[in-house]
């Protein structure tokens, strides 16, 4: 997750932010999703995709964002 964590550094989203394109009400879930001791939804993993490249200027994907390989998958 250290990818995802640079990306939103670098774009400057808040984690406040997150949770609420995410839905999520728990800065500390968000803070637990960013550092890797919970897992993205695929539904979370999407809307992520779609804030963070809101913000940039660049088109992440998914796999640009949590480096996943085509074997690795998100937990639906």
């Amino acid at each position: 997750m250290k990818l995802l964590k640079e990306i939103i550094q670098e774009v400057g989203i808040t984690q406040q932010e997150i949770a609420d394109a995410l839905e999520i009400k728990s800065l500390s879930t968000i803070n637990l999703k960013i550092n890797g001791k919970y897992e993205f939804t695929t539904r979370e993993a999407s809307l992520l995709k779609n804030l963070i490249n809101s913000k940039s200027n660049r088109n992440y994907t998914i796999e640009d964002l949590f480096g996943l390989s085509n074997e690795e998958t998100i937990k639906n």
